[in-house]
């Protein structure tokens, strides 16, 4: 937008109606919205610095969608006396055709940046959370042995403290905890169907494009059976379209696995179309 301000100011006085452009009111439309396209983007869009300009691409966004908004009408006025010319069968000052395009110009600049800007924004979006259920994986023991502290009481029924004892254990908490940090958190989501079987993600976080997966170890389930677990796992949600990323969440308080940061090594690299995938064994 910025490379055609002087394009547009040049539009802007030579669509003035004083100039013999016409004189009715398709003429004085054209030349309003060749005045708000010129003093529009070089009072708010010349330059997109940020921080200057604008705080932040949120803020630049915004500014944008406002911006649109205002396209929308003057196309819609300009569109309007086109539509009626048509009708019957009159000629229009080449003004508004003129003018016009330029709105078009004017509303393809606008899309691009916008699509930058939310495209780093999802991205933003999925790196934060990914840091949150690093967080949370974090913290988890903490809350599991606070959670089995909690004492009797006697006049209660359901007083009884939450143990740990399997996945699903795991994944309730971890799925109450997440409640904490998003909004659109959703547990047993389907999946597409695989071998003529069907599966169900342990947590998608639709937003930020990832599926979280909640593994606890047990007699028996080692290392060696994780990575099965988990390579199935890739084959499952690798179908997914929501799945852009996968955040895999092992509690393993018995410390069945060895070399566990060897094992999330091994773990966490992307498998197309996944781009990331982050494991984490939790021996808390």
């Amino acid at each position: 937008m910025r490379a055609n301000t002087g394009e547009w100011a040049e539009m802007m006085r030579g669509t003035n109606p004083k100039q013999g452009y016409g004189n009715g009111q398709d003429a004085a439309d054209a030349h309003e919205a060749a005045m708000f396209l010129y003093h529009e983007t070089d009072g708010r869009f010349l330059s997109f610095e940020i921080p200057g300009e604008y705080a932040s691409g949120e803020h630049l966004l915004s500014a944008l969608e406002g911006f649109e908004g205002d396209l929308d009408l003057y196309e819609g006025r300009l569109r309007e006396h086109m539509v009626a010319a048509a009708a019957t069968d009159t000629t229009l000052p080449g003004t508004v055709a003129i003018v016009f395009r330029e709105l078009e110009k004017a509303r393809y600049a606008a899309d691009h940046v916008m699509k930058m800007l939310s495209r780093g924004r999802q991205t933003s979006t999925a790196d934060e959370a990914m840091d949150v259920l690093r967080r949370i994986a974090t913290r988890f023991p903490d809350v599991v042995a606070q959670m089995e502290k909690r004492r009797a009481d006697k006049k209660r029924m359901h007083s009884a403290p939450l143990a740990m004892t399997n996945e699903y254990d795991v994944q309730y908490l971890f799925q109450a905890l997440l409640r904490l940090e998003f909004a659109d958190v959703r547990p047993e989501e389907a999946m597409p169907s695989t071998a003529g079987g069907s599966a169900r993600a342990d947590t998608l976080l639709k937003e930020a494009g990832t599926i979280v997966e909640f593994k606890m170890t047990r007699d028996r389930y080692d290392g060696v059976a994780l990575r099965k677990e988990v390579a199935d796992d890739f084959v499952i949600y690798a179908k997914h379209p929501d799945c852009k990323r996968m955040f895999v969440f092992v509690y393993d308080p018995t410390k069945n696995i060895a070399n566990p940061r060897g094992v999330e090594a091994d773990l966490s690299v992307p498998r197309p179309p996944i781009s990331e995938v982050v494991t984490f064994i939790q021996q808390g």
